[in-house]
């Protein structure tokens, strides 16, 4: 395992994270643009706009566009954004194979061992084996013209509010840092864009009846917006991704003419999904009391954050929540390869020792 590239991927709803010794963090939304419609958005080839280009064996012939800008394109914006088979579809292949490219800067072929993450309750079930076959064997990716041939030796996959504290509980060489949190009882919410998980882990080890997943993120604000602001005006045209893009502001601005108010109705979906995602939650953590530590993690974060330090008053939010999960599993990584690296170690020194 010592000769394997580590990476660890948080392939989320809204957004693509990923971490490795090459790229320590890459945070991109989950979809992307095909290359014809780029080239019509740019038809003056006069565009600032940067982007990597990708091309996989999977579907040969087919270029793609992804970078940091396809959030704020016109573009048809080809989104990994689903539930039901989500590991099956077409989009979410091409994407994890584009992250996987991503992580190593150098043209080439190599050997990876990757730790991701699944929602809670796939854990064990039929989709964390499909979730291992998209990821594991042998990727032929084109990244800007350079071809780099991926082979995943080892995929673990962990359930993925798990990383975030790992995160806090291994340094960046790979090293145990916090060693209170091996022996800690930590509650863990994970906000993301689809759903929202909940686990307990009691001194490394998820407690089953602490696990919940609840099927409600921050796109349902977004996509709640979206609607109303459609509503009073059919020409806004706003999808989730657009109004996440403005929803800093009071007003959603479809173009310089067309200006929508709202403060208000914002206001109100973010209070609804806060409550209803806090219900549910206790519900299923009806005696919160018995955690050493609360953690809140997750895109959801910015959004949704001020609900649940009311909630809990003392909860930990996670200062680095879009990338902490994708950075702990590369850091779990690197603990289970020097671990290999202790035992084979061993094994040399028992077998110096038998034959002298």
């Amino acid at each position: 395992m010592s000769n394997l590239i580590v990476m660890g991927i948080d392939h989320g709803n809204g957004y693509f994270k990923g971490y490795s010794k090459d790229v320590n963090g890459l945070v991109l939304p989950s979809g992307f643009l095909t290359k014809e419609s780029v080239r019509r958005e740019d038809s003056t080839g006069v565009g600032d706009i940067q982007y990597n280009e990708f091309e996989s064996s999977l579907y040969e012939g087919e270029q793609y566009m992804w970078g940091q800008e396809v959030n704020a394109t016109k573009g048809k914006f080809l989104s990994t954004y689903t539930s039901e088979d989500r590991y099956a579809q077409k989009y979410y292949k091409l994407l994890s194979q584009f992250g996987l490219a991503s992580l190593i800067n150098e043209e080439g072929s190599f050997d990876v061992f990757l730790v991701t993450g699944c929602p809670s309750r796939e854990k064990g079930t039929k989709r964390e084996q499909e979730l291992a076959r998209v990821f594991k064997g042998k990727h032929n990716i084109l990244m800007n013209g350079q071809q780099k041939i991926i082979h995943v030796k080892e995929c673990k996959i962990l359930p993925q509010p798990l990383g975030s504290i790992l995160d806090l509980y291994i340094d960046e060489e790979g090293l145990i840092d916090r060693k209170e949190i091996a022996t800690s009882y930590i509650g863990i919410v994970d906000i993301g864009s689809g759903t929202t998980d909940i686990d307990g882990i009691d001194s490394l080890r998820a407690i089953p009846e602490d696990r919940h997943t609840i099927p409600v993120g921050v796109h349902e604000i977004y996509q709640r917006l979206a609607d109303y602001i459609n509503a009073q005006s059919p020409d806004a045209f706003a999808t989730p991704k657009s109004v996440e893009m403005q929803f800093d502001r009071s007003i959603y601005q479809a173009s310089k003419r067309l200006t929508i108010p709202i403060q208000d109705m914002k206001e109100k979906i973010v209070r609804e999904t806060a409550e209803y995602i806090i219900n549910e939650l206790q519900i299923r953590w009806r005696n919160r009391s018995k955690f050493d530590m609360v953690i809140l993690t997750g895109g959801g974060v910015k959004v949704l954050h001020p609900w649940f330090k009311d909630f809990i008053k003392d909860i930990t939010v996670i200062e680095d929540y879009q990338l902490s999960n994708a950075r702990g599993f590369w850091k779990f990584g690197l603990l289970l390869s020097k671990t290999n690296e202790d035992a084979v170690e061993s094994q040399n020194r028992q077998a110096v020792l038998i034959r002298s």
